[in-house]
């Protein structure tokens, strides 16, 4: 009847409404495709798998024993796009592109 409100009267949002806070809807590549990232330390380019990927970032996995630092360069193709890595979980990390572009995929 009342629902689930915080002292603030703000909705207490259900676990699975928070599950997925992406801002755009992922396309799931099922380990079809890799990208390189520059991780702009001095290091060569990482090839990684991409697992999905949307206008607004990429989920990659990373080869064993590579790690990213929190601003990379995503290459795609020709292109170069500033990114930030938004989260870690082991070999796994996902990618926001700082400057996201439309027309990439």
């Amino acid at each position: 009847m009342f629902g689930c409100y915080n002292c603030g009267m703000q909705r207490i949002p259900h676990a699975a409404e928070l599950a997925d806070r992406r801002d755009a809807p992922r396309a799931n590549v099922e380990r079809r495709y890799t990208t390189s990232i520059d991780p702009c330390d001095g290091r060569k380019p990482i090839a990684c798998i991409v697992l999905d990927h949307s206008v607004t970032g990429m989920r990659v996995e990373l080869p064993d024993g590579q790690h990213l630092p929190d601003r990379v360069q995503v290459m795609i193709g020709k292109l170069s796009h500033n990114a930030r890595v938004a989260w870690r979980d082991g070999k796994f990390a996902g990618i926001n592109f700082v400057d996201e572009h439309h027309s990439i995929f």
